[in-house]
């Protein structure tokens, strides 16, 4: 913020606050500032800086949905009754929102396989498997190691780097503003 920006802020606090005008008044004469009096924890936090009281609470779901929105129009794609376009139609938009939603995954959790066999391949699973990792479908039975056909790879994040909400309070819950525009 310039220092314009500053000063009109330090200007409207000093009006509507007694305590903050007198500071500022003594900082101005060459004094050193007073402690602030002991604020009741809502005044206190609407007294401080904005960079450093903690960011609104934003759910991390709600984050990526919101990318997924903004770099592959997920939100609008699903949301869209699409019974009136043909197949054609539906086709290209469903390779946009592939491609872009695709590359927002391998952006921010670079995605790679659970298992590194090809599907289809007889693998086997051993005693002690995390059950969150391979889950056993069919006729479980019996003792491990299992042996089946591995049907799903699965998926897992190398690492999640998703993008730090910096928004107010009233738009947490926003996934995509209202866009208008003007003439």
């Amino acid at each position: 913020m310039g220092r314009v920006g500053i000063a009109f802020r330090l200007f409207f606090k000093a009006l509507g606050n007694p305590a903050f005008a007198e500071a500022g008044a003594r900082l101005l004469d060459g004094q050193a500032a007073a402690a602030p009096a002991a604020a009741p924890a809502t005044a206190k936090a609407a007294a401080e800086p904005a960079s450093s009281r903690p960011a609104a609470a934003r759910s991390d779901a709600l984050t990526l949905l919101s990318v997924l929105q903004r770099e592959a129009r997920l939100v609008d794609f699903l949301k869209e009754n699409i019974s009136a376009f043909d197949n054609a139609q539906i086709g290209a938009a469903v390779r946009d929102v592939h491609r872009d939603a695709g590359a927002v995954l391998d952006r921010l959790f670079s995605l790679r396989p659970v298992m590194s066999e090809a599907e289809g391949t007889a693998v086997s699973i051993a005693s002690g498997t995390d059950a969150a990792r391979v889950r056993l479908t069919g006729n479980v039975t019996g003792q491990s190691p299992y042996r089946g056909t591995l049907r799903h790879s699965g998926w897992e994040a190398s690492k999640t780097q998703l993008p730090e909400w910096n928004g107010s309070a009233a738009a947490a819950n926003v996934v995509a503003p209202a866009e208008v525009e003007l003439a």
